[in-house]
């Protein structure tokens, strides 16, 4: 593991050793050498990216020579003429020679003159703050996108117009108001055309979907009868307008149209049936005085 506080050697300076002391991500792409397997299948080998690895140069400490202990002859000065005496002692016999004392441990140079970069192939794993746990992230940009807006609360999401960050109930909730959207645009075109003459403009309300768009989730088309029309011009308008609320799909308002425009031509065909009978009452009673003798009553029992 490429960490802080390993020993390694320094690359291009002859076997000199270092101690890293800080590793960096470098921008790149990673790349993944391909390794061979036993039986000639391929092996997967780990990711590798660049990085900058600090190295502080490791001091070579040399001790110190010991001196050999070979021994020394004392002379000493007696008599006030300070002529030589004799010999105060002979050559001291030589002692045995102390062990040299080990190299102490060789400490790393923490000074900024002695840092020294150089440029690796790691594995993500092994640089600090790269990687949170022991496997590589390998979600995509859109992936993170979209698992953040998972994570977000429904309420506190906002549009988006990238159907690809859309999660699951989304998609299933846009799904849903297309096909109201498309619904209520026909059933309302529907009212429009078959009421004719008799139809106003189209109302639609709408209900914004998660893709940021807006659905037709509601419409309404209003019916105003053409007036100062009598006889069959008359009934045939009002056919008109209960063929138009009547279409399939037509909401309980529409059926009370579609009633009440019914009831309306009932009615006028009563009317016009009345105004038939009266009219023809009218000519055979006039027929009658016509073809009588005046001052004559045809009577039979």
């Amino acid at each position: 593991m490429i960490q802080a506080g390993a020993i390694q050697v320094i690359p291009g300076s002859g076997g000199q050793l270092g101690q890293i002391i800080a590793t960096r991500a470098l921008p790149g792409s990673g790349s993944q050498p391909p390794t061979s397997g036993s039986g000639g299948t391929g092996a997967s080998a780990p990711q590798t990216m660049p990085a900058a690895v600090a190295l502080v140069p490791l001091a070579s400490n040399t001790p110190a020579p010991n001196p050999s202990q070979t021994g020394s002859t004392t002379l000493s000065r007696s008599g006030p003429s300070g002529s030589l005496g004799s010999t105060a002692g002979t050559a001291s016999s030589p002692e045995p020679a102390q062990p040299s004392p080990p190299p102490p441990s060789t400490a790393p140079v923490n000074r900024a003159a002695s840092v020294i970069t150089v440029i690796q192939q790691l594995d993500p794993r092994d640089i600090a703050g790269e990687q949170t746990t022991g496997e590589t992230d390998t979600q995509s940009p859109t992936e993170r996108q979209q698992q953040e807006r998972e994570d977000t609360p429904k309420s506190a999401r906002q549009p988006t117009a990238n159907p690809a960050l859309l999660t699951a109930s989304e998609r299933e909730i846009v799904q849903q108001l297309r096909a109201r959207d498309a619904t209520v645009r026909t059933e309302e075109e529907s009212h429009q055309a078959l009421a004719g003459a008799n139809a106003g403009m189209i109302t639609y309300s709408y209900t914004a979907g998660p893709d940021g768009r807006l659905y037709a989730t509601g419409g309404k088309v209003s019916i105003r009868p053409l007036q100062g029309l009598d006889g069959i011009a008359a009934i045939a308008n009002q056919a008109a307008i209960s063929r138009a609320a009547s279409v399939p799909g037509s909401s309980a308002a529409d059926f009370n149209v579609a009633k009440g425009a019914s009831m309306n031509i009932s009615a006028m065909i009563s009317a016009q049936a009345y105004a038939a009978a009266e009219s023809y009452r009218a000519t055979i009673g006039l027929n009658i005085g016509l073809n009588a003798a005046p001052g004559s009553v045809d009577l039979r029992g």
